[in-house]
């Protein structure tokens, strides 16, 4: 034994020391390839950095040569100062602009060889320019290469490996103020330039040597600091080893003891007397528990002869036990199974063939009566030395059939209650969808028309009401979706801001009626685009914002987007949050439980009082899960409430806010809460603000300091009564005493409305509440530093455009729409759009005939129609032999908004579908997105 035992420790031993050199090894070949990997990944990463810097560094030489050309030229020749290519002659002359960017390449060449080399040269110099031709391969290659696509830099990168330099090259093209100079200039190669022609080619050269060095040093580093700590986890695994070892001695001591103690009890006399006494007490209490068992229980040996049974085949068989023993079990058998089941036992004895045995099945059984009945028939053997037996277990699944036929018919009857239920869903939407379409189709026409006062404001109350009935009839179906289990969200990829800015802008005049101030904030770490469902996203801000609107009657109604985790890369998922924020009544801690339920409200009163189905928010938590997220509340009551949604989205394009230098701004807010917000975001975009609360803490700002780039006030801040706008002439009249930096004031749509009437002075700008983003967004992007805020916070107008005929061929487009109303909805939309080529067909077979006799751009085509609907008729138009039926856009008009709607437009053959009623701005998307024109062709 003990031999035995030291043979085994030395093969552990063995094994043991195995395992380290292998994982050793394994450890060397890991940490090489994640050096060799990381190191490749480091010099692929520092040559796309070297392509940045050139390309800034190019690009800022060519805005430098820009602003020469721009800003010094027409200046010198207003002063009659000569421009000539030979000013170093001329003292009193200035170079060209040519000239001037050689001679600057020049200078800042001068530098070592390892620093930036630019040079500027064309295939057509000037004569006196000795080296201003292509001097090597790599200039006359991108010359060729920028000639062919001038919009698009090219570069290489030359010399060994650790001695690399990067050449980079752009075309240099005409401008406008360049081509009559090249054109008309003395001794000029070529006097037919036009604007936009490569003259030729800028080039940055700069090394790489430095990046090589910091990427291997860095590298060494990491290499060694890994096989550092692989050599570290080797030496905790054979400590590890070495005590597995240990125990392991351990336990085959124990199991040898233990095995010792067993022979001695199994050999003791006393232990088997009782092991005897306990066998009989154990087979007595089996014996109970087989006949307390309501299936009944029947043991055959390999003969089919029937040795024991319990007393459950009385209830189940109607044989006493006493019957059946003796007998052969196959009078329990009926049709196959009683002829053949001897052959069963003696094929499974001999070739060990599976019938039954260890198979659970139904089939029928014969009572004593003569009667069949149905059972579950499970048979197991055991074997005795060489004795063998078959224990079945027979249950009556008379009642379980008779149930099950019951539930297949409760089944089919809910089945059919469902689809009955969808069904009316289905046609109810449609019924509702389409008058609704004619009411806000022509509600939104006539805004947009010449209407009074009294007139637009009585168009606008029918425009709510029925938006409002629209939102009731949708949180109907979409909870009839919630108890179906068909409530679903879209994947598709989208900007984060023009949702949001949408959502604020269906909600403000709301708000501003009952004179609440809406604001919205976002944190730069927030993705400017996501992979979520945009429409599901929009409902769910709606409900969060229109309840707190609702529920409030002063202050404020704030949205807050923020993430819970720094940013991530793009195509990560990233958890994103919105908070609104109210000064409304409060909820009461014991109502906050059930406000997420359906047709739940804090009490009876709210109903009568503020409206809604109560079912809002328990549709927004359901989606919001549905999206990755959740739902909640924090709520005082008498101080506010902040209902919080999130979800977990797929980050598509990051937040980017260039840096746009130090640009104050001075800010009077009305509400001290929203300044703090405000301050925020300023700071976020890269401002330096400075908040204040009074109109007498702004004039005493500007005393100290009259040096700010912008000054932005709230309108509320000048305001005793809203229809008083001579108010605001005070206030500016004190502001210009003391300063003339650009101002802008920012109010209600009524307040600037009211402004517009007066004459405030030069350099001040209107801005309606809330302030959007994305005119903040658009300076940042596109102004330079210090420049006029105010001009680029508010849109410029835009003359009207020119009709869409004067600028391209206008597009045919078939309507089919049976409904006359609709119809007439849709054409009004379309000429609004620019779109005058329009014909109209009643059913599908008018739109079949009128698609092979025209050619049309787009096809508007209804769903629901006589004769022959809108599937129909797209099917029989993708069934045509010509290849332009193919590929004809068919956009889907669609009352029904239940699930599988648009999977039946797509199955049809439809391009895409718009759901009833259809908004102007959704029907122009669509037109422009499948006519491939510029939105600015249609808008």
């Amino acid at each position: 034994m003990a031999a035995q035992d030291n043979k085994t420790s030395h093969g552990d031993g063995f094994i043991s020391r195995y395992v380290v050199y292998i994982l050793s090894f394994l450890l060397l070949i890991g940490a090489g390839v994640v050096f060799w990997f990381s190191y490749q990944k480091s010099q692929s990463i520092n040559q796309e950095i070297a392509v940045y810097e050139a390309s800034q560094f190019a690009a800022s030489v060519s805005r430098f040569r820009t602003f020469y050309s721009e800003v010094f030229v027409p200046r010198a020749k207003e002063s009659n100062i000569t421009i000539t290519h030979d000013y170093v002659t001329d003292k009193t002359s200035l170079p060209l602009p040519a000239t001037m960017m050689i001679d600057f390449s020049k200078f800042l060449s001068q530098g070592k060889d390892d620093d930036y080399k630019v040079r500027l040269y064309s295939d057509k110099p000037f004569p006196w320019r000795k080296d201003g031709g292509a001097k090597d391969d790599f200039e006359r290659w991108a010359l060729d290469e920028l000639r062919k696509n001038p919009e698009k830099a090219v570069w290489r990168f030359e010399g060994e490996p650790g001695n690399q330099r990067l050449r980079y090259a752009r075309a240099d093209r005409l401008g406008e103020s360049c081509v009559g100079c090249h054109n008309s200039y003395q001794n000029s190669p070529k006097t037919d330039w036009k604007v936009g022609d490569v003259r030729g080619v800028l080039e940055v050269s700069r090394p790489l040597s430095g990046f090589e060095n910091a990427t291997k040093t860095a590298m060494m580093e990491s290499f060694l600091m890994l096989l550092g700590l692989g050599v570290s986890m080797l030496f905790v695994l054979m400590l590890a080893l070495r005590g597995l070892r240990g125990s392991l001695k351990h336990s085959q001591a124990a199991e040898a003891s233990a095995r010792l103690a067993n022979q001695k009890l199994v050999l003791g006399i006393e232990e088997r007397e009782q092991l005897a006494e306990d066998l009989k007490a154990s087979e007595i209490k089996t014996r109970t528990i087989i006949d307390s068992v309501l299936d009944a229980i029947i043991v055959i040996n390999d003969k089919g002869i029937i040795l024991e049974t319990n007393q459950s085949v009385v209830t189940v068989l109607g044989y006493n036990p006493e019957e059946l023993h003796g007998q052969n079990i196959k009078m329990l058998m009926h049709g196959t199974h009683h002829d053949q089941h001897d052959h069963y036992i003696q094929r499974y004895l001999h070739t060990g063939e599976q019938h039954i045995i260890g198979k659970p099945r139904q089939l029928n059984a014969r009572r004593k009566d003569g009667s069949l009945l149905p059972i579950d028939l499970s048979v197991n053997e055991a074997r005795f030395g060489d004795s063998i037996v078959f224990t079945g277990i027979i249950r009556d699944i008379s009642h379980r059939l008779q149930v099950q036929e019951e539930l297949a018919q409760a089944r089919d009857e809910a089945l059919e209650s469902t689809r009955l239920k969808s069904e009316f869903l289905a046609n109810m939407s449609h019924e509702i969808r389409t008058p609704m379409n004619g009411v806000i189709g022509m509600t939104e026409l006539l805004l947009t028309g010449k209407l009074n006062r009294e007139q637009r404001d009585q168009v606008r109350t029918v425009q709510q009401s029925a938006e409002s009935l629209l939102r009731v009839i949708n949180d109907i179906l979409d909870f009839s979706k919630i108890e179906a289990g068909k409530l679903s969200v879209s994947q598709v990829g989208f900007e984060l801001l023009p949702v949001i800015e949408g959502v604020i802008d269906l909600l403000v005049e709301q708000a501003q009626s009952k004179g609440i101030e809406l604001a919205f904030f976002i944190d730069r770490d927030v993705p400017a685009a996501i992979v979520s469902d945009p429409v599901r996203l929009r409902q769910i801000l709606v409900n969060l914002l229109s309840n707190g609107i609702k529920f409030t009657t002063r202050g404020y109604v704030v949205l807050k987007i923020s993430i819970r985790q720094p940013a991530v890369a793009v195509g990560e998922s990233q958890l994103i949050r919105f908070d609104v924020l109210d000064t409304g009544c409060g909820i009461p801690e014991a109502a906050q439980a059930k406000l997420f339920n359906a047709f739940s409200q804090v009490d009876g009163s709210v109903t009568r009082q503020h409206g809604g189905t109560g079912l809002g928010l328990a549709i927004s938590r359901q989606l919001a899960q549905l999206m990755g997220g959740d739902m909640g509340l924090l709520s005082k009551e008498g101080i506010g409430s902040n209902v919080w949604a999130t979800l977990q989205a797929e980050v598509s394009t990051l937040s980017e806010i260039p840096p746009v230098g130090l640009v104050s701004v001075l800010m009077l807010g009305a509400k001290p809460m929203l300044n703090s917000y405000y301050e925020t975001q300023l700071q976020q975009w890269g401002l330096e603000p400075l908040m204040v609360d009074s109109f007498n803490s702004l004039l005493l700002a500007l005393e100290a300091n009259a040096g700010f780039d912008l000054l932005v006030l709230d309108a509320d801040m000048a305001y005793h009564k809203p229809d008083h706008p001579l108010g605001m002439t005070a206030v500016v009249k004190a502001v210009r005493e003391l300063t003339d930096t650009p101002l802008v004031i920012y109010g209600t749509h009524k307040q600037i409305a009211l402004l517009e009437t007066i004459r405030l002075g030069r350099r001040i700008h209107l801005l309606p509440k809330p302030i959007k983003h994305s005119a903040v967004f658009r300076y940042l992007r596109h102004q330079p530093i210090k420049a006029d805020l105010g001009e680029a916070l508010v849109a410029p107008s835009v003359p009207a455009s020119e009709p869409l005929e004067t600028q391209l061929t206008a597009p045919r487009i078939l309507l089919t729409e049976d409904h006359l109303v609709n119809q007439k909805v849709a054409l009004a939309m379309l000429k609004k759009l620019g779109y005058s080529r329009v014909d109209c067909a009643l059913n599908g077979e008018e739109a079949l005939n009128a698609v092979q006799q025209h050619h049309y751009a787009l096809v508007l085509m209804d769903c629901q129609m006589p004769k022959m609907d809108g599937y129909e008729a797209t099917r029989q138009i993708r069934r045509l032999e010509n290849e332009r039926y193919q590929a004809l856009p068919i956009v889907a008009l669609t009352a029904h908004t239940m699930k599988g709607d648009d999977d039946k437009c797509f199955a049809a053959g439809m391009n895409d579908y718009l759901s009833k009623p259809v908004r102007v701005d959704d029907l122009q998307q669509k037109l422009e997105k499948w006519l491939k024109v510029q939105p600015e062709l249609v808008s």
